[in-house]
């Protein structure tokens, strides 16, 4: 086997275009790739990457994997090194809300890790259009975890859906603006604090598969209220408890 280039723009080409959506799962409205699989897709390609952690070292010299601030909430960063191409990635430690967590467990700063390792593996290409909002790769030839697959016809175009008026007066979108649209509601939601109720996802998910433009505009709508009301109770509860 011909041994891969360890340029950046290489290593960008050959991880950016691999298909890993039948790894990935679904939470909160939000697709997630499993550390798991991402480091084994990585060793398949480049087994001679390394990953590092960063940390901070305390007054009595102890050196920590986690980087704490003021009201006991932290922070991971690790990078991952292909020859001589370096990635870094940093990441607060959440809970299921995508809240941080005041002084963290251990579990928690595990948790963290596993997930900033993914997304600094990102960095060098692998399920970065996932973190972009999009369903696939950029290319329409997509390569397997282990070996470059045969290039596969290019799909018809398919034709663009009808287009919708979005409600509250914004401009009309077709169906893959619209799809980034909520896609994109849904992702500021969560990284707010609001992940959407399990029927509001069902409704979500049902309507990215059809690419129906009217329902994914009233969604985005919907998500963005919703979650503006939702912190806003949230700041009001913190003043009355602070006051």
């Amino acid at each position: 086997m011909v041994a891969k280039s360890l340029g950046a723009a290489s290593i960008w080409k050959t991880l950016s275009k691999i298909n890993v959506n039948e790894f990935t799962e679904e939470k909160g409205g939000l697709t997630y790739l499993s550390w798991s699989h991402a480091y084994r897709i990585m060793m398949e390609n480049y087994p001679e990457l390394t990953i590092k952690w960063h940390g901070t070292t305390d007054e009595k010299g102890v050196t920590r994997d986690a980087t704490y601030y003021e009201g006991g909430t932290a922070s991971v960063s690790c990078s991952v090194t292909i020859g001589d191409v370096v990635r870094e990635m940093w990441l607060p430690v959440m809970d299921y809300r995508m809240k941080s967590i005041a002084h963290p467990s251990s579990r928690d700063i595990s948790d963290a890790k596993m997930r900033c390792l993914t997304k600094c593996f990102s960095l060098h290409g692998l399920a970065n259009y996932i973190y972009s909002g999009d369903g696939l790769p950029t290319e329409e030839t997509t390569v397997s975890v282990a070996e470059v697959a045969p290039p596969k016809a290019k799909p018809k175009a398919k034709a663009k859906a009808e287009k919708a008026e979005v409600p509250t007066g914004a401009a009309t979108f077709d169906d893959d603006e619209m799809a980034m649209a909520l896609k994109e509601a849904c992702n500021r939601a969560v990284e707010g604090g609001w992940i959407p109720d399990p029927s509001l996802q069902v409704d979500i998910k049902a309507a990215l598969k059809s690419n129906n433009v009217k329902a994914m505009a009233k969604l985005a709508n919907a998500v963005n209220e919703l979650s503006k009301a939702a912190l806003q109770i949230h700041d009001e509860q913190g003043d009355l408890i602070n006051a």
